[in-house]
């Protein structure tokens, strides 16, 4: 028996809604979920840069002798180490000595180096360092910024690309910026890391070198060796390739399971001495996917200090 036109017609229109929510169907399952951190939204590429250098903010956060220093720095790029973003009264040890500035303090901070919340922000450090670009962009990201990423390869990489450089310290128009608060999903405090380290939810990780992590030595003064009972050790070289790239998406995602990181959804706390490093693979951990990475910011320098808190050193968790 055949259709008439009209049911031709109804049965046709059903076919063509389930292609088309078939294919917007998948499209949402291709794009991230909002917030969620890609390789897009995390790394400018010297190539980028080049072609974009004069509708971008550039922060340079290496040390001031380097960005002073003989081989200059990027064109108008403005200095802004780690220490300029944290508390820095005291000494190593004291609770919040190494820590992030409340966040109003920190608005103006951002505001001062010319950053409105509207052109993109492009931060730069170095191979080598303590992944200090990093630091700067969990911070940008925590007041809420989403238009900000790091130069993959730092410094050394552009000028091996071919990349210009100054002489010439830059500064910029100091402007408001709008991002008053902390997003408290990026951090912990010492307090919460007391009353949470013995969840078996939740996993933390030393991304100190072995030496550090096992107690042998102490490079920054620790006042107790070891680490954090119950944290394993995933040193930030690892995820580097040897020109100090980030590795690709897929080997980072290789490397995080044989690890036994699995759990996208898991809360996983990273850690260093004074939280720089630990910032830098906060990053890369939710570049990967683990949304709910926090950076313990006070670190190893400030829980070895407390005497209510375990140590544990050797090799082993």
């Amino acid at each position: 028996m055949k259709l008439n036109d009209a049911r031709k017609t109804v049965l046709l229109s059903a076919v063509m809604l389930i292609i088309t929510a078939f294919f917007v169907g998948a499209a949402a399952a291709a794009e991230p979920a909002p917030g969620t951190e890609t390789y897009t939204s995390y790394i400018a590429t010297p190539e980028w840069l080049k072609a974009n250098l004069d509708k971008v903010i550039i922060i340079d956060a290496r040390a001031q002798s380097l960005y002073k220093g003989q081989q200059g720095h990027l064109p108008g790029a403005v200095n802004a180490e780690w220490t300029y973003f944290a508390n820095m009264g005291g000494k190593a040890g004291d609770p919040t000595y190494g820590t992030v500035v409340d966040a109003a303090a920190m608005a103006k901070k951002i505001g001062a180096l010319g950053i409105d919340g509207k052109k993109e922000v492009i931060v730069y450090g170095d191979g080598g360092d303590w992944g200090n670009s990093s630091w700067v962009l969990w911070i940008l990201r925590m007041t809420g910024l989403k238009n900000a990423r790091i130069l993959d390869g730092g410094f050394t990489v552009w000028r091996a690309s071919g990349g210009k450089t100054s002489n010439t310290t830059h500064t910029n128009k100091a402007v408001t910026y709008p991002n008053a608060k902390y997003d408290e999903s990026y951090i912990v405090t010492t307090n919460w890391m007391k009353e949470n380290v013995s969840n078996p939810d939740i996993r933390v990780v030393d991304v100190r070198g072995p030496k550090e992590y096992s107690g042998e030595i102490r490079p920054f003064g620790e006042r107790r060796p070891g680490h954090i009972p119950g944290a394993i050790n995933l040193p930030m070289d690892e995820v580097f390739t040897p020109d100090f790239k980030i590795i690709p998406e897929e080997e980072l995602q290789a490397l995080f399971a044989a690890r036994g990181f699995n759990d996208k959804e898991q809360t996983i706390i990273l850690y260093d001495t004074s939280g720089v490093r630990g910032a830098f693979m906060t990053m890369i951990f939710r570049l990967a996917g683990f949304k709910n990475a926090r950076n313990y910011d006070a670190s190893y320098q400030a829980w070895c200090a407390d005497p209510d808190t375990e140590i544990q050193q050797g090799p082993n968790p």
